[in-house]
């Protein structure tokens, strides 16, 4: 829950100038609403995964920089307790990315697929993604371009966890 204080100057103090229906506003209210929903996203501890593009063996790797840039999937997850929420970006300004990343096998093993919480393409959200026997466990998951001129794709996905 977020604490209201008192801002702005002495002429307008308690209001805000922000532009409630621009996308960055709504961007940010709703990932802020996802994390105070999400107790993982707060305190959950942080692991970068593993993605290939293909899933094919061996080609499984972290993301790194080729010619000074990282065009890729990045994932990780936040886990607390038994609960892993995966988050990922797409670094491509220009073109959608997807690949398959690898899930905690202990938490994921026998989950049948996670579910899309939050997406930049809202296509996605609550739409599931199953969880297959590649590198351990993984799914395949589809981001859209990201950019500095505007929002990087964000997709959150969480497996269904009974009693949530």
């Amino acid at each position: 829950m977020h604490v209201r204080h008192r801002f702005g100057t002495l002429q307008s103090n308690g209001r805000h100038f922000f532009n409630e229906d621009h996308e960055i506003y709504r961007f940010v209210a709703e990932v802020c609403a996802l994390r105070d929903k999400h107790l993982a996203l707060r305190r959950g501890r942080q692991y970068l995964h593993e993605s290939s593009e293909t899933g094919a063996p061996g080609s499984f790797g972290l993301p790194r920089m080729i010619g000074g840039q990282i065009r890729s999937v990045v994932p990780w997850s936040r886990l607390f307790d038994d609960k892993e929420v995966l988050c990922a970006i797409n670094t491509d300004a220009n073109q959608p990315r997807a690949a398959w990343v690898t899930v905690d096998a202990s938490l994921q093993g026998g989950r049948a697929a996670l579910t899309c919480l939050y997406s930049t393409d809202a296509a996605q959200i609550g739409v599931g993604a199953p969880v297959a026997a590649y590198n351990g466990r993984a799914v395949h998951i589809q981001i859209p371009p990201g950019s500095t001129g505007r929002l990087c794709g964000v997709c959150l996905k969480r497996n269904f966890i009974s009693g949530l």
